[in-house]
């Protein structure tokens, strides 16, 4: 117990609870997004941003995401460099190339950060400095008329994909789901892992596409 703190279990329980918290981040940012293709030319979408621009409770979840953001990165790269560090020599034999996301979950995890930076940098840095567009549904219109910025959100949200057909399991395992529940979790963690980074990718793709068609 004295070493509980910074044991490798207690990692990996942390990572299991901030990850739940993220992934129900991603729903809320999904249903909320969603709204800029109600075909109202925005506004629906700038009336649901205003509302949460100006509520407290909403902001004091924010830093509570923001938290689980920090956390879940921190013990994630911890737990990767870790793992490295025992694997003093390389095993003998290759295993070849093969697309496990457990084998790729610290490569995928770089490349959801980096998706995360960029989408920071677009939307959030600029509305924190005063600098965004009146309108954001005109922003987020603007910013997706760019191929290159559609084509790196697509693959981020490929890498989310990747990281939470493995990171659902993971964490029901974790958190000691017991085995009769396990398969119907994983079952709904995959659904979920096709659905929520589907539903982010096809709204850039979505106002891409409209705007190339003016």
């Amino acid at each position: 117990m004295t070493n509980f703190p910074t044991s490798s279990i207690s990692r990996k329980a942390i990572m299991a609870v901030t990850g739940l918290l993220l992934t129900l981040f991603l729903l809320v940012h999904l249903g909320l997004n969603t709204t800029i293709l109600a075909g109202d030319g925005g506004r629906l979408f700038d009336r649901t941003a205003e509302l949460l621009r100006h509520n407290w409770g909403l902001h004091c979840l924010e830093i509570l995401v923001w938290g689980g953001f920090i956390a879940h990165i921190w013990q994630g790269a911890s737990l990767t460099l870790n793992n490295q560090s025992k694997r003093s020599t390389p095993y003998a034999v290759g295993a070849g190339f093969s697309f496990d996301p457990a084998r790729w979950m610290g490569s995928l995890g770089a490349i959801v950060l980096t998706f995360l930076i960029l989408h920071l940098y677009q939307f959030w840095l600029p509305n924190l400095l005063g600098t965004a567009a009146a309108d954001l549904s005109e922003q987020m219109q603007s910013t997706m008329s760019q191929w290159w910025v559609v084509c790196i959100y697509g693959l981020g949200c490929l890498a989310v994909a990747a990281h939470l057909v493995h990171g659902w399991r993971s964490a029901m395992v974790t958190l000691g789901i017991a085995d009769r529940n396990l398969q119907p979790l994983a079952v709904f963690g995959i659904i979920l892992a096709i659905v929520v980074p589907l539903g982010l990718a096809a709204i850039p793709i979505a106002l891409f596409t409209s705007h190339a068609a003016l």
